[in-house]
C-alpha cells in the first residue's frame, strides 16, 4: 500500500534524523601528537567527537604575529590504503585553512613570531570510495542531502601555539564523519580532508577570539596586510582549484582532483 502524502513528507525528516545519529566513531590516535605539561579541559566527549583544550587567553590575546603553521603526519596515523601523499594532502589542508583564517588578524612571519604554530595529524581513518559513490548515486533520487551511514572516515590531530617553548594553546581533536555535514567524496581521504578543515576552524577560533563570545574580538588588519598574508599562505601550502571546489558541491570529486597540495 502506498504511503499517504503526509508520511511521504515526513520521510526525509526521519531519514535525516537517522543519518545524524549514524556518525562514525571518533578515531583513536595510535599516540598523542604532543607531550604537554598543561592540563587539558574537555570540550566535547561524545562517541563521534572528542575535543580537549588548554588556552591561556590573555597571553594569546597579547600576541601579534604567528609563524606559518608547521605540520607533521605522525607515524602510523594513516589508515589502511591511504598513501603518504594523500596523508600530506590532508595535513596540508589543515595548515592552509588555519593560515588563511588567521591572515586577517596576525602578521604571519618566519622571523621571530610571537607564536609558533604546529600541527600533528595523529589519525586519518579511511573513507570507503565505493560507499561514497553509491551514496551519490542514490542521492540523485532521494530529496535533500543523503549519504549512506557506512564506510565513513575520521580525522584526529593535535595543534599547539607556543611562545618561547611555552604552550599557550593546545588542542587535541578527533572526530568521525557525519553523513549529513560531510558530503560523499570518492576517495579514501574524502572525509578526513573535510574534517581537517573543521579542525583548522576550531584552532583558528581559539586564536582569533581567545576570550570567547563575551570578550572583545581581535581587530582586523588593513586590507593590504591581509592580502599579503593570504598570498604567503597560498605560496606555502598551494591552493585548491576554485572551479573544482565549486563542482565538488554537486559532484563527489576526490580531494586529489581539486587540490594539488603544497608546491
Amino acid at each position: 500500500m502506498p504511503l499517504p502524502p503526509p508520511a511521504l513528507r515526513l520521510l526525509p525528516v526521519l531519514l535525516g534524523s537517522a543519518l545524524l545519529a549514524a556518525c562514525a566513531t571518533a578515531p583513536k590516535a595510535p599516540r598523542e601528537g604532543f607531550a604537554t605539561a598543561r592540563t587539558l579541559e574537555t570540550v566535547r566527549d561524545e562517541p563521534h567527537a572528542r575535543i580537549a583544550r588548554f588556552l591561556d587567553a590573555e597571553a594569546v590575546l597579547a600576541a601579534r604575529s604567528i609563524s606559518p603553521p608547521r605540520f607533521l603526519v605522525a607515524e602510523g596515523a594513516a589508515g589502511d590504503g591511504i598513501e603518504p601523499r594523500q596523508a600530506v594532502l590532508v595535513a596540508n589542508r589543515a595548515a592552509r585553512d588555519l593560515c588563511t583564517a588567521l591572515a586577517p588578524y596576525y602578521r604571519i612571519t618566519d622571523d621571530a613570531p610571537d607564536l609558533v604554530l604546529e600541527l600533528h595529524v595523529t589519525a586519518i581513518e579511511p573513507t570507503s570510495p565505493g560507499a561514497a559513490g553509491v551514496s551519490e548515486l542514490i542521492g540523485v533520487f532521494v530529496p535533500g542531502p543523503f549519504r549512506l551511514p557506512a564506510g565513513l572516515g575520521g580525522f584526529a590531530a593535535d595543534g599547539v601555539a607556543r611562545r618561547g617553548g611555552e604552550d599557550l594553546l593546545v588542542l587535541r581533536w578527533a572526530e568521525g564523519a557525519n553523513p549529513v555535514t560531510e558530503g560523499a567524496r570518492v576517495s579514501r581521504i574524502g572525509d578526513a580532508y573535510q574534517l581537517a578543515g573543521d579542525f583548522a576552524d576550531d584552532f583558528a577560533d581559539a586564536l582569533r577570539d581567545p576570550l570567547g563570545r563575551g570578550g572583545e574580538p581581535r581587530p582586523r588588519l588593513d586590507a593590504a596586510a591581509i592580502e599579503a598574508h593570504r598570498a604567503l599562505c597560498f605560496a606555502r601550502y598551494g591552493r585548491a582549484n576554485p572551479a573544482g571546489q565549486g563542482a565538488s558541491i554537486l559532484l563527489p570529486l576526490a580531494p586529489e582532483a581539486i587540490d594539488p597540495g603544497p608546491p
